[in-house]
């Protein structure tokens, strides 16, 4: 854990440099019809930060499945520290998506396809929160009912990635064609896999540190 503490130290100055310095200004024009240029660089954030939400949940339904299977509670707490962490991570992503959209579409917010379906996600698992906030006393029923909303809520997520596919979309989509290839340039492909590698990195540093505490509390309340 140490390495992965220096690891993150060096990487996060080496991403911010690609991605202000490095990476070149994006030429696409907005709703409105201006250059996005550099405000375009919040996307290396935005859409790692959207990747890691929907991986952090993917680990949630997957970890509540073995939870389901074994009844062994440490599943239970990894299941809630996946969701914690990928609703911080969506919370980032919808945040500087915003920030983006203001001078893309000339709004902040607005109900398109992939915005709901985000924001319904984000509310779910913030049901889901609060919910294991009501029982922390009855610590498996509470592992039990969390494992079955964690396992049903995650049917809204690929519908949140395929959301612009199926319904027409503001939303630009970063992987298109039938053959599936970026339509970017090499240097943005290589900003955007570093920037998702260190946000990575620093997604297993937090989600060891929330485990640690989240399973001290367990060890605690069960005395």
């Amino acid at each position: 854990m140490k390495i992965l503490f220096f690891l993150i130290f060096i990487l996060i100055p080496i991403n911010l440099f690609l991605i202000f310095i490095w990476a070149p200004p994006v030429n696409w024009p907005g709703e409105k019809g201006l250059i996005l240029g550099h405000i375009q660089k919040i996307f290396y954030y935005h859409v790692s930060s959207a990747w890691l939400m929907m991986l952090s949940l993917f680990l949630a339904l997957i970890f509540s499945i073995y939870y389901l299977k074994t009844r062994n509670l440490k599943y239970d707490i990894l299941s809630a520290v996946s969701v914690k962490l990928g609703l911080l991570f969506g919370i980032i992503s919808t945040i500087m998506g915003s920030i983006w959209a203001k001078p893309a579409w000339g709004v902040f917010w607005t109900w398109d396809p992939r915005l709901t379906t985000m924001a319904i996600t984000i509310l779910y698992y913030f049901g889901y929160i609060a919910f294991r906030n009501m029982l922390n006393d009855d610590i498996e029923t509470r592992a039990k009912i969390s494992s079955y909303i964690a396992i049903i809520g995650f049917i809204n997520v690929p519908l949140t990635f395929i959301s612009i596919r199926i319904w027409r979309s503001l939303h630009p989509i970063v992987i298109e064609g039938r053959s599936e290839k970026f339509n970017m340039s090499p240097e943005i492909v290589y900003v955007l896999m570093f920037s998702l590698f260190t946000l990575s990195l620093l997604f297993i540093i937090l989600f060891y540190l929330t485990y640690k505490i989240d399973h001290y509390e367990l060890k605690r309340s069960l005395k």
